[in-house]
This record gives structure tokens, sequence and C-alpha cells, in this order.
């Protein structure tokens, strides 16, 4: 077998264990994508014991149908998975099965694992692993795959297939708690199960990274027959909601004249978002304005409708009319960090000094809620600088470059700050604690 093919495989199982880097690098922040399925989530969350805020969703622009958790109780969606599954019902019973994986623990076990699989046989094991992802059941061929009598690797192999069936079985009792139909899972894994046969170079992401669809369809099947699909059909208002952020990720995903034509022939609100966001995707602003003024007055209580309406405004060099749509939303939803971050840009963007101590309690306020945003540190350097405070601009500079894992940068701004003689005592101490991380003395 050829060292690429081997490399191809071993990529397509970090991916799914850890949060691979060119993964992120399609990383989108949307606050209407990411609390809209958090709130059709939440009846999962609770019904595993969580707070519905506790586990956090985030979306990858990626057109491969795929699903993973990493790291600190995050949910990662590809676009695709969004916009090729079949019911809203199918979405959720992904994301009850990726709960499921947070819940049993299993992220910090793999990544222990594959710590422990060492490191010269570490690709032929992860190579070995994203094998039977594939659908292979053949413990033999794995194990020449592995390396002969490597009994750690092959434990780390079984271990990782009774991870996925654990999280089948967590996930169908989450879907029951919650009174949603197991019907969009059974469905999708009955498709995924059809790919078997399949060339490997036309299966899908989720299949060659949740192994044994097979198996796994024979227990959905057997929790639909002992269920007799008496969940009840989500709430009008819950299927109006995913469609809603289908529509909107679609018309971020796809080419803006392939949506302007898919929404031409109907005057839905779920249309003329579609159609605003593509013409502002293709730069006609004018067009995208006139189209959120008129969803904006129909439904003048939408926070995303206002929030929007900024962008566009933003982009079209007027931040003072882009601060007062931002300053709107954040009357119906106060606490959402994106839009707060992109009020604080807007202020900055209007040269007015006097707007600054509110683009600097904004940008704050954001990093609150999300101390690991990186971007947010940067904003914030920026509005501490324009407000002549340098040492703090500084000190944000350093923690963004902590959160970017440029450690040396990180110090240089540290010292940076610790070289102001009049220095406060908090920003004093936040630069220490930089220097005091990699073992440096401070000034």
């Amino acid at each position: 077998m050829k060292y690429s093919f081997l490399r191809k495989l071993a990529l397509i199982s970090l991916f799914s264990i850890t949060i691979a880097q060119s993964a992120l690098a399609g990383l989108i922040r949307d606050t209407e994508l990411e609390t809209g399925l958090q709130t059709l989530a939440a009846p999962l969350m609770r019904a595993a014991g969580y707070a519905p805020d506790a586990i956090s969703i985030r979306i990858i622009i990626d057109s491969s149908y795929n699903a993973f958790v990493a790291g600190e109780r995050v949910i990662y969606i590809h676009s695709g998975l969004l916009l090729n599954a079949q019911s809203a019902e199918e979405i959720l019973g992904v994301i009850a099965h990726e709960i499921g994986h947070l819940k049993a623990g299993h992220v910090p076990r793999r990544d222990e694992a594959l710590r422990d699989a060492g490191t010269a046989g570490t690709l032929a094991a992860i190579a070995a692993l994203a094998l039977a992802a594939g659908g292979a059941s053949s413990d033999a061929a794995v194990g020449v795959m592995v390396g002969g009598t490597d009994q750690a690797k092959r434990k780390m192999l079984r271990s990782f297939r009774y991870d996925e069936a654990v999280a089948d079985e967590l996930g169908l009792d989450y879907l029951d708690k919650a009174g949603i139909s197991s019907a969009g899972l059974e469905q999708m894994m009955r498709r995924m199960a059809a790919q078997r046969a399949l060339p490997e170079s036309w299966q899908s992401q989720y299949y060659q990274t949740h192994p044994d669809s097979a198996q796994r369809l024979a227990v959905y099947q057997d929790h639909a027959l002992q269920d007799g699909h008496k969940s009840a059909s989500l709430s009008a208002d819950d299927t109006n909601l995913m469609n809603r952020l289908v529509a909107k990720l679609r018309a971020y995903s796809e080419p803006a004249h392939s949506v302007l034509r898919q929404t031409a022939k109907t005057d839905s609100a779920d249309a003329i978002y579609s159609q605003a966001i593509a013409q502002y995707r293709r730069g006609d602003l004018a067009a995208a304005i006139t189209l959120m003024d008129q969803l904006s007055a129909a439904r003048p209580a939408d926070p995303f409708y206002h929030e929007f309406r900024g962008d566009v405004l933003l982009s079209m060099a007027k931040p003072e009319a882009a601060a007062a749509a931002y300053e709107t939303a954040l009357t119906f939803r106060p606490n959402s960090p994106q839009i707060l971050v992109n009020l604080g840009r807007a202020l900055i963007a209007t040269n007015d000094k006097m707007r600054l101590l509110r683009a600097i309690e904004a940008i704050s306020a954001a990093q609150k809620t999300e101390p690991k945003w990186a971007f947010i540190r940067r904003q914030l350097a920026i509005a501490y600088g324009r407000n002549g405070d340098i040492a703090a601009a500084d000190l944000a500079l350093a923690e963004e470059a902590l959160l970017l894992g440029d450690d040396q940068q990180a110090v240089r701004m540290a010292k940076r700050v610790l070289a102001d003689d009049r220095l406060k005592d908090d920003l004093r101490n936040r630069a220490n604690d930089i220097l005091f991380r990699f073992g440096k003395l401070a000034p």
C-alpha cells in the first residue's frame, strides 16, 4: 500500500478525532447559525445532563458530510452535513450522537490513546483506524497494517469502534428523552451503509470517519421497531428555524448567482434574506441593503436582520449607521460576542474619539464571553491604540499571540508592556504572568 494512501487515511482519522488545523481554516463564526443550532439542540443537551449553553456548536465551511467533537465541549459540523441532510431530525440525530461522545469522555481518552500509540508507529495505527472507519471488518487485515503483534494499537482500534457504539446508544437515549424521532438518523445511516460497495473516493467523509455503518444501521432499525416512531414531529417553529438556518448557510456557501436563481420565484422572508446575502457576497451592496431594510421593517424585533444590516452598512463605509444597527440588534440579543465585536469595529471606523470608550466597552464584553477568540484581542488592541493606551494595546496583542500559539511574540509584547513606567498594576500583573509562563524574568 502506498505511503500517500496511508497518509490520506491518517488525515481522515485525525480530522474526526482532534481539531484539524486545515478544518479550522474554514471555521466561520455566525451568531444566528450557532445560537440557532444550540436552541434546537437544547433539549438534547438537557437530556444528557448539560445546561443548554454548556456545549458550543461551530460550523466549518466544507462540502463533505461530517461532524466531530474536539476539545472543550465543542461540536463541529460541516456545512455539507447541514446542506445535504434530508430532515431537521437527521441533523439533530447527528448532534445527539456527538453529544454522546462528549458525555462518555471520548475526546480526552482518544487523544491519550493516540499519544500512547508511539511516534514511529502512529501513522500506521491511525491509518488502520481510518480503514476500519471506512467499514473494514477484518481484524486480521487491520492487524497487519498496524504492525504485527502490536496489541496496544489493536486495543486502540477496538476502543474507537466501541466508542461509536456507545455514542449511538447515548444519542438514541437523548433523542427519546427529548421527544425527537430517530427516523432521520436511521435514514442517514441507511444512506451511509449503502456506500459500502462504492469506491473509496466516492464515499462520504462521514462514512469514512464513523465505522461500521451497516452494523450501526441495524441498531437504529431495532430502536425504530421498539419505538414505533412514536416521537412527535418537530414543532413548526423548530422546523422553520432549521429551514432558516440552512437557507442562510446555503446563501453563504454556494455560488451567489446560484442562490439568486434558486430564490428568484419566491418572496418568503427566508428567500429575501438569502437574496440579500447573495447580493452582499457579489458586491451589490445597494441591493443588499434595500432587501434588509425591507426585512427589518417587516420584523423590527429580529436581532439578526439588524446585525446583517450592520454588516452591509459597514461594507458600504457607513460606520455610524452600522453602529446604530448593531446597537439595535443588541437590544434584542445583548450578550452576543459577534455583534458586540462588530459594534466595536464600527465605532472605531467612525474615527470619532468620543466613541472609543463605547468601542472598548463592547469589545471587552465580547472578550468575557469568548475568552479564547484571538480576533477579539486584535480588535481590542486597535481600540486601545486609537485611544492612546499603548500599554493596554500591547497587552491585548500579547494575549492574542498566546491564543495563536506564537509564544515568542507573546513574550516580546509582554516585555513592551512592562517597559511603561506608568503601568497600572493589573496590566503589570497580567504581563508578568505571561513571562512567568515561559520562565522569563520580568525586567
